[in-house]
């Protein structure tokens, strides 16, 4: 079955193209939902119309999201996170993160999905974010991840000292904790008893 698109749609074409589809798929969804009409000599000759009047509102669209790309590269967009002495994050900044920033400061709604993160930011300092807001339309976002100086973790060991014996004190609290040879004699014999009762 040929039909004509009236809408966009993902991995089958944009408005006005000519796709060829399974009958059923065209019959059931595309033209009971309005996303496509049947293509016959007159709906061809409507494809031009159709194809115009996406062109303007593609081109408006740009225009907008353009505005809202200068908005968004003028921002300030900082995080405080809690790091440690090597200056990686506890914890991360994600793009659902960067993307709740964006609407607090400007309230433009941006969707997680078009920020573009390889992976989540883990170290201190200013990252560059691209932000996908449509097809030929990037934002490049600058995020600086700052370190909370209240927050430090220290990365490093803690020396505990020695005993008056002069024994490590985390040997000393490791051995305590752990039964003795005569701890497990001890309850090998009660279970040995229990066994007699039975």
């Amino acid at each position: 079955m040929k039909v004509i698109l009236k809408q966009n749609m993902p991995k089958l074409g944009q408005v006005g193209d000519l796709c060829k589809v399974a009958d059923g798929y065209g019959r059931n969804y595309l033209l009971p939902q309005g996303i496509a009409v049947l293509a016959t000599a007159g709906a061809t000759k409507q494809i031009d119309d159709l194809k115009r009047t996406e062109s303007k509102r593609q081109d408006r669209l740009r225009g907008e999201m353009m505005g809202v790309a200068k908005q968004i590269e003028a921002l300030d967009i900082r995080f405080e996170a809690r790091v440690g002495e090597t200056g990686r994050l506890y914890g991360s900044i994600t793009s659902s993160d960067i993307a709740s920033a964006i609407e607090e400061q400007l309230g433009i709604e941006v969707d997680r999905r078009k920020v573009v993160l390889d992976e989540t930011l883990r170290t201190l300092g200013a990252h560059e974010v691209p932000i996908h807001l449509m097809p030929g339309v990037v934002a490049k976002a600058i995020v600086h991840v700052e370190g909370d100086e209240e927050n430090l973790v220290i990365d490093t060991p803690v020396d505990l000292g020695l005993d008056e014996d002069g024994n490590p004190i985390a040997d000393l609290v490791a051995s305590e904790s752990a039964p003795s040879d005569s701890d497990s004699e001890w309850d090998q014999g009660d279970q040995d008893e229990g066994a007699d009762e039975a």
